[in-house]
């Protein structure tokens, strides 16, 4: 039976903390651009519909679909991850996962009929499963002994300040490129993503966590 690869000793968390704050920001923005513009993209650039039409509405009905196809992929991720970080580490494994949810938001900015839909979705339903998980282990395992709660605080804001700025920044900066392709926005997500995998992937030593601290 081969090994599991021996971790990294955890270093202190001011040197692991920053970086996975970077690699959840650019992570986060990327699923923020798919929650924000994945109804108009699939209803218009995808199905060919128009507001306040019967194929208007189908689209929500196969976003809804949608949206629980890559769910449901995330909850089936969080049993197999633990493994995959066993095996590899967690930068490796993570970095992976959000490369291929990369590949998906592409995909769902370049398609133009509805059978691209699944393969897009179960290729963001897998980075979702990592993300919506592997960083709260390491940060969990990074927290110095005594103020897990505080870190975990603090953590939380690599939630909200992506939202907030890729609100402000699809708002106020994107409609000058963007114009009536709003498509493009899934392109400024994918490669968001697809930075923040470079980087996890580059950090295996500063992404450390045991299976037991899953």
């Amino acid at each position: 039976m081969t090994e599991s690869p021996a971790l990294p000793a955890t270093p202190p968390a001011r040197l692991v903390l920053p970086r996975l704050f970077a690699i959840q920001f650019l992570s986060w923005s990327g699923m923020f651009c798919l929650w924000i513009y994945a109804l108009p993209v699939i209803a218009g650039d995808v199905l060919h519909a128009v507001p306040d039409t019967a194929g208007y509405q189908n689209a929500l009905v196969v976003l809804s679909m949608c949206f629980a196809l890559y769910g449901l992929l995330g909850i089936g991720m969080s049993f197999l991850v633990p493994r995959a970080l066993a095996r590899w580490g967690a930068g490796p494994v993570h970095g992976a996962a959000l490369l291929i949810g990369a590949g998906g938001l592409v995909a769902l900015g370049a398609i133009a009929s509805p059978a691209g839909l699944v393969a897009a979705f179960v290729a963001i339903g897998i980075g979702w499963g990592s993300l919506s998980s592997v960083p709260y282990a390491v940060a969990g395992a990074a927290a110095p002994q005594g103020r897990g709660a505080h870190t975990m605080r603090l953590f939380g804001l690599s939630t909200v300040l992506p939202q907030i700025a890729t609100t402000l920044f699809l708002a106020l900066v994107a409609p000058a490129w963007i114009g009536h392709a709003v498509h493009r926005v899934m392109f400024v997500g994918g490669a968001a993503m697809a930075c923040a995998g470079l980087l996890s992937i580059g950090w295996r030593k500063y992404l450390p966590v045991a299976v037991e601290d899953w």
